[in-house]
């Protein structure tokens, strides 16, 4: 049954029972989130369900507490996919529509879920919270990195894109790591143009809450003299902390994180750039990222929107320093080496001598994100895209000269 006749049929309480399994009750829900605001969504939801299960004489079945839960949970999908497409879903979600009993048993206890409150009224869940850290699309690990890999001279590295925390992390911290807060959203989304020209992207899938990608794994400071957040951070950009005073992640943990999710990412960055180098006999590591437009721990009032770091022209040519200084940004306003200039990663693998270039792009996300809500804006994502793409042609051609 297509979803008009699936929601028509739900809203007159005229669906057989039998008909109305696990995945249709997901497929109205869905329909309702990508219709209807949040609030409308969810009552709808409730009300249809009420009054379906008592046409059916199965009024014991209504649940409100998992209802929710199956709500939550799709609307933490529609915001990770960035999609209203049921077909993605249905692509990604192999979790929540093949073991549901497993997945919310990693958020709610059998005994809480079976308590007659749960099934009258909503009870925040007694085992983990879901949120954009802990969704589980999938029952094993999510690998510590995605690639797409292309025969370019350039590589796009995203080693703030990601938003999950391990559990068994997440567990261990406070309620400030809630939601990844100081993630470079939708990263994959704002690029999505790299495929089409063909240029290799890495990006992580865990939060710089787990470990951050760019800071060395040594510990040593990033900008002497500044605010800086650590290798394993113990606060967010807002300076709450993210561990109790005794709770704080010690040496053997930092040197598990690094094991597990630091050097990986490494390793296959170093293996990217020497694969360019043999292809092309020069390579160009471009860091892409993003962070809020005011974040007084780091900068009095509003980031510039193009914030580009080169470590002061240390790890680019003289040619690409010179075509950061004229390139257009159109409406967008630009810096180079300001605030940002350029993380570990960025003055780790550049080698100008051996023509191994490294830039930096710190893009504020009042540019094309939702910021209050940190959602994807379309409309300013395609608007602030025309420089992006602009800026890979004219390196690519810059580079295709040498």
């Amino acid at each position: 049954m297509n979803i008009n006749q699936l929601i028509e049929q739900f809203e007159a309480q005229s669906i057989a029972g039998g008909d109305f399994n696990h995945r249709n009750h997901l497929r109205v829900a869905w329909h309702y989130i990508n219709h209807y605001s949040v609030s409308s969504a969810r009552e709808r939801v409730h009300q249809g369900l009420i009054k379906l299960t008592k046409v059916l004489g199965a009024e014991e079945k209504y649940h409100r507490t998992m209802t929710d839960f199956f709500i939550d949970y799709l609307l933490q999908v529609k915001w990770y996919l960035n999609t209203d497409s049921w077909e993605q879903v249905e692509e990604r979600c192999g979790y929540l529509l093949n073991d549901a009993k497993s997945l919310i048993g990693i958020y709610y206890s059998e005994s809480l879920l079976g308590s007659d409150h749960a099934r009258k009224e909503y009870i925040e869940p007694d085992r983990l919270v879901l949120d954009r850290a802990t969704l589980m699309l999938q029952p094993e690990d999510y690998p510590v990195f995605d690639m797409q890999l292309h025969d370019s001279p350039i590589i796009v590295s995203m080693p703030h894109h990601g938003q999950f925390i391990p559990h068994d992390i997440v567990k261990q911290m406070t309620a400030a790591a809630n939601d990844s807060a100081d993630t470079d959203w939708y990263l994959t989304d704002l690029y999505e143009f790299l495929d089409e020209v063909g240029v290799t992207r890495i990006n992580a899938n865990y939060s710089r809450y787990t470990i951050d990608l760019n800071r060395d794994k040594s510990g040593e400071v990033l900008y002497a003299g500044a605010d800086n957040t650590e290798l394993c951070p113990t606060s967010n950009f807002d300076r709450e902390p993210l561990y109790a005073e005794d709770n704080l992640p010690d040496s053997e943990e930092i040197s598990r994180r690094v094991a597990h999710y630091w050097q990986p990412y490494h390793d296959q960055l170093q293996k990217l750039i020497a694969r360019a180098k043999e292809q092309f006999g020069y390579c160009l590591l471009f860091e892409a990222h993003t962070i809020q437009s005011h974040v007084p721990r780091f900068f009095e009032g509003r980031l510039p929107d193009f914030n580009f770091g080169t470590n002061n022209g240390a790890t680019v040519s003289s040619e690409i320093a010179a075509l950061l200084e004229e390139f257009d940004t159109r409406e967008f306003s630009k810096i180079i080496n300001g605030r940002f200039k350029g993380g570990y990663i960025t003055r780790h693998y550049a080698d100008p001598e051996s023509q191994v270039y490294c830039l930096q792009l710190e893009l504020s996300q009042i540019t094309y994100l939702d910021e209050q809500l940190r959602l994807f804006d379309k409309t300013k994502a395609q608007q602030v895209q025309k420089p992006i793409k602009d800026l890979f042609q004219k390196l690519a051609e810059l580079l295709h000269k040498k």
